[in-house]
């Protein structure tokens, strides 16, 4: 996300106002394009994310998403404003990188969730689909879908591209990852200041007061399940946070995609039938 002020650093030793006056000055925002104090992710081992542009013609980064299928992503609601022309590259491993390893495409259909209301808030969704799908391999291939309302735990890893720290606004070109935990629902909604737009469609993750940020991570970008031998699980989609994140220390959040099995089939079925 791109910071519009900085915020004052707090003593280890400030006291309950003072506490109470930080998360005054902390507002929600979306997560544009950083993973704060993370460090460069393995060769390959996000084959699912995908880094989309507003126009094919000309790749400029906007966001993360995550291939689902040959010719399905899904990404944030936010990071859409028109779908079709969108451009798409798969198997990056840096962000500028584009070449005979990469695979480019355009996107013909997309579809927003009907209740996002543009916003900081819930239902922040989107899926896309490609005009020529995926030629899967070791540098591309899809995350699974987790089981409808499944709740997760524990560990969990984010990949992303873009700034390594809040105060440096120099984004990263190599893929970034951080490894975090999720946070139980009610704990989140405890921690997070009063008044977070916090849904029960949402997940949270924490950095476990480490100071590194899962919310800065792409916007769109996966949130995963890794499982030895088996491919990755898409728990969520980065949403929003508050920042800076790595400076607050609090959840980050995202749209929680077990809540949403039953829109994603809705709209590839819809899809088909029309195409």
């Amino acid at each position: 996300m791109k910071v519009p002020f900085l915020f004052a650093l707090f003593l280890a030793c400030a006291n309950a106002s003072a506490l109470t006056n930080k998360f005054k000055n902390l507002i929600p925002s979306f997560a544009t394009g950083y993973i704060i104090n993370g460090e460069d992710a393995e060769p390959q081992s996000a084959p699912y994310i995908v880094s989309l542009s507003s126009s094919a013609s000309s790749h400029s980064h906007k966001c993360g998403g995550t291939i689902i299928a040959k010719d399905w992503i899904l990404t944030a609601g936010h990071c859409i404003a028109t779908a079709v022309g969108m451009g798409v590259i798969a198997g990056l491993q840096k962000r500028s990188q584009v070449d005979e390893n990469t695979q480019s495409r355009v996107v013909d259909f997309g579809r927003v969730h009907e209740s996002y209301s543009g916003s900081v808030g819930p239902y922040d969704i989107a899926i896309l689909h490609i005009s020529e799908p995926f030629e899967f391999n070791e540098r591309v291939q899809p995350a699974t879908l987790p089981h409808r309302e499944e709740i997760h735990s524990g560990e969990t890893h984010l990949y992303g591209w873009g700034q390594t720290r809040w105060y440096i606004f120099t984004a990263a070109q190599t893929l970034q990852t951080v490894q975090t935990e999720v946070v139980e629902w009610n704990e989140c909604k405890e921690t997070l200041p009063e008044g977070a737009p916090l849904h029960e469609t949402n997940v949270c993750s924490d950095s476990l007061q480490k100071g590194i940020s899962a919310c800065n991570g792409d916007s769109g970008g996966p949130l995963v399940k890794e499982i030895n031998g088996g491919p990755s699980e898409l728990l969520g989609i980065v949403s929003w946070g508050y920042i800076p994140c790595g400076v607050s220390n609090l959840p980050s959040v995202y749209t929680r995609v077990s809540a949403f099995i039953d829109w994603i089939t809705k709209i590839q079925s819809a899809y088909y039938i029309l195409h």
